[in-house]
């Protein structure tokens, strides 16, 4: 191609420039779904120390975490498609959950802190249902004799 700048001699350069911007998204995931009663979350959420676990591609689950959840986290962490990396935050907490026969209306949680372990005492599930009972039926002995006397 003739080119009155150089005639004839050089080259003709276009260069094309975009930038392309990807969405970061942030799913937040809760495992164990099932299974654990929300007031226990709570509870891991005010009392218990978490441990912070940072994965990025390529990355191996820690063993504690492999352990307990691999099978349900695997799926999550594989890249998807024109995906360029991943990145996951976990935060993991292990507590215990114990109940015992002599105090058959109580649960006892036992969280990890940094400094020795906190023992949080709630009422059984059961416990819960013989209150709500009472509340229950004291309302309606109350609604009873309101219309009694009315």
């Amino acid at each position: 191609m003739t080119h009155e700048h150089c005639a004839g001699t050089g080259r003709t350069v276009e260069w094309t420039e975009g930038t392309i911007t990807q969405t970061l998204r942030t799913d937040e995931i809760r495992l164990p779904e099932p299974g654990v009663l929300l007031w226990a979350r709570k509870l891991a959420n005010q009392h218990a120390t978490w441990q912070p676990t940072e994965l990025a591609d390529g990355d191996s689950l820690p063993n504690h975490v492999q352990r307990d959840f691999g099978s349900s986290l695997k799926p999550l962490l594989r890249p998807h498609h024109q995906e360029i990396a991943r990145q996951a935050e976990l935060s993991y907490v292990r507590f215990a959950k114990v109940a015992l026969d002599e105090y058959p209306h109580r649960i006892y949680y036992v969280f990890p802190t940094p400094s020795r372990p906190k023992v949080v005492v709630q009422p059984s599930p059961k416990r819960i249902w013989q209150i709500a009972g009472i509340m229950t039926a004291a309302f309606l002995l109350l609604t009873l004799v309101n219309r009694i006397m009315t």
